[in-house]
């Protein structure tokens, strides 16, 4: 092969390398505008995305601006018509005497002073309660009752009717309500009312006075677990709170008012009979009756200074930590005798019933206070009495109870029982009392 030839070969071989090269240059560019081009598309439809997004954030906030501006116009309209209500159990938290001994003008006072007293107390406790929220009072009472008991307690005041009459014509929100006879009429008027305030979202706080009444520690049981609920009510204290109040009574917020309501109960007539409603008769029933007297029991005279005595049907008192019980092995109370002076007087002192009755009180061991009386030791018969008002509660632990100490009632006192409500569970009704070895 010439020169020449060789020559040749040699810028075709080069020619060929510089094709091969331009041809991968020309791939890598084909590629590289390629993948520009599906990133500018990319792109272009993140642009599309994100405007759609903005678009829609824009219309979410608009849509939340004008969701909390309704918001804001319904408080307020709820504000407006925002209210405080006061619950009160007239049985046995009454106004001092001082209101009813001035009839129709009493009235009239002890209403305006209560109405201030909330306003005051509402304005200092709740400062974000709006300041124009009504005031709404209802009392819940036993008119008739009342009024034969204050003709007794104040004979020559103006007429109770009158005090009420005072007491209406103050304020349209102010009510002295006849809740009919009986205690149970009230308590469920009480709790109708109790009930209506905590589920109205314009209620936005509740005042509740019926601090010596235990029924009603089992509506306010049922609000323990609940911190909102009992931020919304606030108990009235006035008489000493019935022992089962007095137990959960810190859980909720107090107010005291002495300068309104009484600081004791209204006194029981002691002629009155206790709440077992038994009179004992003449002459022994026969024993097959449920109420099986001592032979000897009489009914005094008028004319008789001596008190008459109780005798409820019950068995004689057991041994020393012995419990009594019956054939289906329910526990059976022992037989009591007191003086139906002596269970009105002792009612009315509010006693620690543990205390006097077990020589030691939960409540002062365990938190250094009670709310009941201790003072002096009772007489004999006076701790029968005693039994007999604790015994008018009806036992936790019900027929089975066990515990030797137990002084609350494992029957119902009321034999026969009418009542639709009564604290006593119905197995506690009609219980034999039938003791067996």
């Amino acid at each position: 092969m010439t020169d020449n030839q060789e020559q040749l070969r040699r810028l075709e071989e080069q020619w060929s390398v510089v094709m091969a090269e331009d041809e991968r240059k020309h791939a890598l560019i084909s590629d590289l505008f390629g993948h520009i081009s599906d990133l500018t598309a990319q792109l272009a439809e993140a642009h599309m995305d994100l405007r759609d997004r903005k678009d829609m954030l824009e219309l979410k906030r608009t849509k939340l601006d004008h969701a909390e501006k309704q918001l804001e116009d319904l408080r307020r309209k709820t504000d407006e018509h925002g209210f405080s209500m006061v619950i009160i159990d007239g049985d046995n938290m009454p106004f001092h005497d001082e209101f009813v001994k001035e009839g129709l003008l009493g009235g009239k006072r002890v209403a305006s002073l209560l109405r201030k007293a909330i306003a005051e107390d509402i304005k200092t406790r709740f400062p974000t309660l709006p300041a124009n929220a009504q005031v709404v009072i209802r009392v819940y009472a036993n008119l008739k009752g009342l009024s034969k008991k204050y003709r007794e307690l104040l004979p020559d005041s103006g007429s109770f009717e009158d005090f009420v009459r005072g007491y209406n014509t103050v304020h349209p929100t102010c009510d002295f309500i006849d809740a009919g006879c009986g205690k149970e009429c009230a308590d469920e008027k009480i709790k109708a009312a109790l009930k209506l305030g905590l589920e109205d979202s314009h209620c936005k706080q509740i005042y509740f006075g019926g601090p010596g009444d235990n029924g009603y520690a089992r509506v306010f049981d049922s609000f323990l677990e609940d911190q909102t609920i009992r931020g919304q009510i606030t108990l009235l204290a006035g008489p000493p709170f019935a022992y089962e109040l007095a137990a959960i009574k810190d859980k909720f917020q107090n107010v005291t008012f002495d300068n309104i309501f009484r600081s004791q109960k209204l006194p029981n007539d002691a002629n009155r009979r206790t709440s077992f409603h038994i009179t004992p008769p003449g002459t022994p029933m026969p024993s097959t009756s449920p109420l099986n007297f001592a032979a000897a029991a009489k009914v005094p005279s008028p004319a008789q200074s001596v008190p008459a005595q109780l005798y409820c049907h019950e068995p004689k008192p057991p041994a020393t930590g012995v419990i009594l019980r019956n054939r289906l092995g329910q526990r059976v109370d022992s037989r009591l005798s007191y003086s139906q002076s002596d269970f009105s007087i002792l009612k009315d002192r509010k006693l620690c019933n543990n205390f006097h009755l077990l020589g030691k009180c939960y409540f002062l061991e365990k938190y250094g206070k009670c709310h009941h009386v201790h003072g002096e030791r009772l007489t004999a018969q006076q701790l029968e009495a005693l039994r007999g008002i604790a015994r008018q509660s009806p036992c936790l632990n019900g027929l089975s109870c066990s515990q030797t100490d137990c002084v609350a009632g494992h029957r119902c006192p009321r034999e026969p029982c009418h009542l639709d409500n009564c604290w006593f569970p119905k197995e506690m009704h009609n219980v034999d009392t039938q003791v067996v070895d």
